[in-house]
């Protein structure tokens, strides 16, 4: 089931859901994206971390996904 969120709603549930993964607690910040690209989705996401990139990069997938 889709539901619509805000951007800051977006970002927010993001954040969290990164966040939450091992080897991400300190990511800073997420930024979304809107897109016109026809896909699943019309946003794509962006973290900040100065933490391990592996372990980012498994957590942003892992996110996409869910989300």
């Amino acid at each position: 089931m889709k539901v619509t969120l805000s951007k800051e709603e977006l970002e927010r549930e993001a954040l969290a859901e990164i966040r939450a993964h091992a080897g991400c607690e300190t990511v800073k910040a997420v930024d979304v994206e809107y897109s016109d690209l026809r896909a699943d989705t019309n946003w794509t996401m962006f973290a900040f971390s100065e933490g391990d990139p592996d372990a980012l990069h498994r957590a942003l997938e892992a996110t996409l996904e869910k989300l």
